[in-house]
């Protein structure tokens, strides 16, 4: 199985997993730490959080550019052609840095305990996010941010929603594909390119704010010297 067909998708689908990754980190801050807590395994995914931000910013510049328009890329050629590899450089490296953040936050969620009053979240990041799941390996294998056709006419991308229920233990491999989904936006929709653009810096806000949070969690409870052996896992 596979997951469902490639269908056109309206704008505001795009990027909606970076509100997933947002309300994961955001319950576990508020977990409690396990003697195992890991300041520098927090450091870092906040290190990744926060140059995630800044490469969707650049995302959504890069949808905001006249040499995206699929109208105007019939005058420009070679231009558009460069603006359509730029985009997709740019949405490999968030792929990569998507499935970094991924595996940060199992390192966070085995150093942390569920809420006792609201387990449900950390229960539900775990089913997700321990390499034994199937979300974890399905996500790991398949996820694609974003590819831009040469001709800049259709952007497609592989993602894996997540489920928030509270009564998930585990996702399973056959699961995990039927959840799958393989998204198409029509470039050559009158508007399409700002749309994105404008999603893109919501997802680049979002991520902001929680980067604050993170920050703000550091600055109040971690030293430097709780950030002196990085590699103790």
């Amino acid at each position: 199985m596979t997951g469902r067909m490639p269908t056109a998708l309206p704008f505001h689908v795009f990027l909606g997993e970076i509100a997933d990754i947002s309300a994961w980190i955001a319950d576990v801050i508020d977990c409690p730490k396990r003697s195992s807590w890991h300041w520098p395994s927090f450091y870092l995914l906040y290190v990744e959080i926060d140059r995630m931000r800044r490469l969707i910013s650049s995302i959504g510049c890069q949808f905001a550019s006249p040499l995206m328009d699929p109208v105007h890329a019939l005058d420009e050629g070679t231009a558009a052609e460069g603006a359509a590899e730029e985009a997709n450089r740019l949405f490999g490296e968030l792929t990569q840095r998507q499935k970094a953040v991924v595996q940060g936050l199992f390192q966070i969620a085995r150093r942390t305990a569920p809420n006792p009053a609201n387990p449900a979240p950390h229960l539900c990041l775990v089913a997700h996010v321990h390499p034994k799941s199937g979300w974890y390996q399905v996500f790991m294998d398949d996820y694609r941010s974003g590819d831009v056709s040469a001709d800049g006419k259709t952007l497609t991308r592989t993602v894996l929603p997540a489920v928030f229920a509270s009564c998930i233990e585990r996702i399973d491999h056959i699961a995990a594909l039927c959840m799958r989904e393989d998204q198409v936006f029509d470039l050559g929709v009158p508007g399409m390119g700002e749309a994105l653009a404008q999603t893109a810096d919501d997802a680049a806000r979002r991520l902001g704010k929680i980067a604050d949070a993170m920050r703000m969690h550091l600055v109040g409870h971690c030293t430097v010297h709780d950030l002196m052996h990085p590699s103790s896992h």
